[in-house]
């Protein structure tokens, strides 16, 4: 919107000054949507703007219309700001009434709706029900981010005619999101939780191959099973979990992770700790009879304040595992490793030997620095070792893993900074 604001301005936020922006932003859709360009097709059209305002009407009429005459195929729609601060009850429930509003009076667009990203909006169980499983019938991506259907609600999802490919939910304060059936969903995205364990249960999701958890865990969680988690969704081939560099929240446990743990194929377990180690790791890998990619990614910086993550946080700890004693079992079928913010210390030394010894048939080992995208840090002083970058180092840590175990692995050194890779055979 600031792109429609004439200079000289005062205070964007001040109502002529939005209504004089809104009234140019209107005009330049009219002008791209206009009778005589209603020849070409519109591969995809992207709005994005808070429906519940006045400011929607004009747009959805436009984009209505449009969509009508056949110009239109495609719609992903944004509705709401991400990084609002607190918002009261009261414009929650407005806004998530605006979002239904807006697909009765303009229900051309939800026949062309394909993408759409809500942020802060309390619904009515049945009107985001309804909005999922029977408005939005071609959408095959859905964001939702501090939405819910009131605090510490039940939301079950059955809609078994949807198409939804792609379901991701952040900061949302359901107490139990219930996928009983959605045919279609390949990938679930889940970041931030109030209850004590992660309030998201399965039914049938026959498609469901890949699934992402991530979440810096406050004081009043629980550590939880991921065994009992992952309960009926052992169709999964690739599981992220991301601790943002805070407390593990796994409970120890092994084999029985080998029902979830039958399928996997690639394991991403990112941002643990640079001062906790990563063998404890490796208990995953021996329930994973066809894992072929293990990522790990080691958090070494942020440029948050440590004040401020202290107060949100429970206290840093890592994962009680008991870790395997060498020598370890060569049965595991991995074909690539990869380190993010790899340091040369000897406990990783040692994690990339203990997978080696695991992986018979490990074709590379991959090792990356890793920089912050804030402040173009690679890291902090948290540990005496840091990223290879010479040449002649790098070799002498291959030569030392060499020397250590046995493994015909290529191993890669790859410099964030240059973008460079040194490989050695």
């Amino acid at each position: 919107m600031m792109d429609f604001l004439h200079e000289p301005y005062a205070d964007p936020t001040l109502d002529d000054h939005i209504d004089k922006a809104m009234s140019s932003l209107t005009e330049a859709v009219r002008s791209m949507l206009s009778p005589s360009c209603r020849k070409t097709v519109i591969t995809r059209l992207c709005i994005s703007l808070i429906v519940a305002n006045s400011y929607s009407s004009e747009i959805g009429h436009l984009v209505n219309e449009v969509v009508e005459n056949g110009m239109v195929k495609d719609i992903e729609l944004t509705s709401g700001i991400e990084n609002m601060g607190a918002v009261s009850d009261d414009e929650l429930v407005k806004h998530a009434n605006g979002v239904i509003s807006f697909f009765c009076n303009y229900p051309n667009i939800s026949c062309c709706l394909t993408r759409l990203l809500l942020f802060n909006a309390t619904f009515l169980e049945s009107d985001l029900h309804n909005l999922i499983a029977n408005v939005c019938t071609e959408l095959r991506y859905l964001y939702l981010s501090r939405c819910d259907t009131g605090f510490q609600s039940t939301f079950k999802i059955d809609a078994p005619n949807s198409k939804l490919n792609i379901l991701e939910l952040v900061h949302c304060h359901f107490s139990q999101v219930e996928l009983h059936c959605l045919p279609m969903l390949e990938k679930v995205i889940f970041g931030f939780w109030l209850t004590k364990c992660v309030p998201l249960t399965w039914g049938h999701i026959p498609c469901l191959k890949e699934l992402e958890v991530f979440s810096a865990m406050p004081p009043h969680q629980e550590q939880f099973k991921l065994s009992e988690f992952l309960c009926g969704a052992a169709c999964i081939n690739t599981l992220s979990l991301d601790f943002l560099g805070q407390k593990i929240w796994l409970l120890p446990e092994k084999h029985q992770l080998s029902s979830a743990f039958s399928n996997l194929r690639k394991l991403c377990i990112y941002d643990i700790f640079v001062g906790f180690g990563l063998l404890w790791t490796t208990n995953l890998l021996e329930v994973a009879p066809s894992l072929e990619i293990l990522e790990v990614e080691v958090y070494d910086h942020r440029c948050e304040q440590d004040e401020k993550v202290t107060k949100l946080c429970a206290k840093r700890s890592n994962a009680s595992w008991e870790v395997p004693e060498f020598p370890y079992p060569k049965h595991l079928p991995l074909k690539e490793l990869e380190i993010i913010g790899f340091n040369a210390s000897e406990e990783h030394l040692l994690f990339i030997g203990a997978v080696m010894d695991r992986a018979p048939n490990l074709q590379s080992v991959v090792l990356k620095d890793k920089c912050c995208k804030e402040c173009e840090s690679t890291s902090t002083a948290l540990v005496k070792h840091k990223f290879l970058e010479n040449e002649d180092e790098q070799e002498l840590v291959v030569n030392k893993l060499r020397d250590w175990f046995s493994s015909g692995a290529q191993i890669i050194f790859s410099d964030c900074k240059v973008v460079s890779e040194c490989v050695f055979a």
